[in-house]
């Protein structure tokens, strides 16, 4: 994939975030590409804008999920060896299918929000995430410029965030995911975003935790107050830990595969 920088908004800190454009590289004049969002973990927020933003790319190895996905069939080794055989036929037979036809992804420094969800700081970056940043990628990047084909994700910290944001733009967002969110009994919050209408446009969404997931049972929780509350989305059990493992592996490879298909209006695995 081609990568870019553009400077991203001002933090509560004083620093500029940063924003890591990806681009696919096999894409000719005129061509057209979903848009994703993608969110990045605490450990990479630690890290400081500058290096955080290249949390996906640099230590979760997007690049080469998207290459493994360009190229499947995929095997184990694909998914850190962590893919029960019946997931990773489930993924082939979808890919033999229906080949991976790419994304454009948008990697942003994901501030720390957990202690002032909703506070001033965090309303900016959500304002900023749904207005400016989706706004500049439909001026200036190849994407398919709709609701429908524009969807937004991330892991742990990332995945709160993609929560925050998606559930709360439906009018901007179609798709939202997050993996092993960092939810930490902010259930409630969380669904209070999901605010009911007949005039609300609908979302495909999708919880993912995974067998040794630290936040499993946080992730469990959310997955039966959504579904008590009506709100209509998928919940995914993968295999692996909370930690780089299963953002290599499974975590990138799902999230490409099922933003590609759920961006396109078609079935994922």
């Amino acid at each position: 994939m081609d990568a870019t920088v553009w400077v991203g908004p001002r933090l509560s800190s004083g620093e500029r975030g940063g924003v890591v454009v990806l681009l696919p590289k096999s894409r000719a004049p005129g061509d057209r590409f979903p848009l994703l969002i993608a969110m990045h973990g605490l450990g990479e927020t630690w890290r400081g804008p500058e290096r955080g933003a290249w949390g996906w790319v640099r230590d979760y190895l997007l690049p080469r999920a998207d290459r493994a996905l360009r190229d499947a069939p995929l095997d184990a080794a694909d998914l850190e060896n962590l893919v029960e055989p019946t997931r990773l036929a489930a993924l082939n037979q979808s890919l033999r299918v229906d080949r991976y036809g790419g994304l454009v992804i948008l990697l942003p420094f994901t501030p720390d929000v957990r202690a002032h969800l909703g506070g001033p700081s965090h309303r900016a970056f959500d304002r900023w995430l749904n207005v400016e940043l989706v706004s500049r990628a439909r001026r200036e990047l190849p994407v398919i410029a709709t609701r429908e084909a524009t969807g937004i994700d991330g892991v742990s910290l990332g995945g709160l965030h993609a929560l925050w944001t998606g559930l709360g733009h439906p009018e901007t967002f179609g798709v939202v995911g997050a993996l092993q969110p960092a939810v930490r009994g902010r259930q409630s919050q969380v669904l209070s975003r999901f605010v009911a209408s007949s005039r609300r446009p609908s979302q495909r969404i999708r919880l993912v935790t995974s067998t040794a997931d630290a936040l499993r049972e946080d992730v469990t929780a959310l997955d039966r107050v959504m579904g008590a509350a009506g709100v209509a989305h998928e919940f995914k059990l993968l295999q692996g830990p909370h930690d780089y493992v299963f953002n290599r592996g499974p975590g990138s490879i799902e999230m490409l595969l099922f933003h590609d298909r759920a961006l396109r209006g078609r079935a994922a695995p």
